[in-house]
């Protein structure tokens, strides 16, 4: 049972890819609503790489389409680290991602807090 007051997301460090700012920012704000400690938000594959080896992550929740090219180097980085993401994204088609990581959990944009808080638990279901 979590404390009044505490939620049992808070610590969990959640990296957002995101290059757009606005969504960006609407991600952070719902995961900080729910206790979680946020990376980023990276806007390319490369900074959320850095990211990746420079702090420990708990989770993802990547944008497919970044300017430049994918978030599919950021799934590998995490899937080599044996970390839970999720893939969000605009579109309704996910060609644009690599065969090898279409089976993985797509949040569709915009995304709401119940929908968030579920792959939030997923994170922690994997995790333990």
């Amino acid at each position: 049972m979590t404390a009044p007051g505490v939620s049992r997301y808070s610590g969990l460090r959640v990296l957002v890819v995101e290059d757009d700012f606005l969504v960006a920012r609407s991600l952070q704000i719902l995961l900080s609503g729910l206790g979680c400690e946020v990376i980023g938000p990276a806007s390319t594959a490369d900074e959320a790489c850095e990211l990746i080896r420079a702090r420990p992550v708990d989770g993802a929740l990547l944008d497919i389409a970044l300017t430049p090219g994918t978030s599919a180097p950021v799934a590998r980085a995490l899937l080599y680290r044996g970390r839970p993401f999720v893939f969000v994204t605009g579109y309704a088609n996910i060609a644009m991602l690599p065969d090898d990581l279409r089976g993985y959990r797509v949040l569709h944009k915009p995304v709401d807090r119940e929908t968030l808080v579920s792959a939030i638990h997923e994170f922690v279901r994997k995790a333990g």
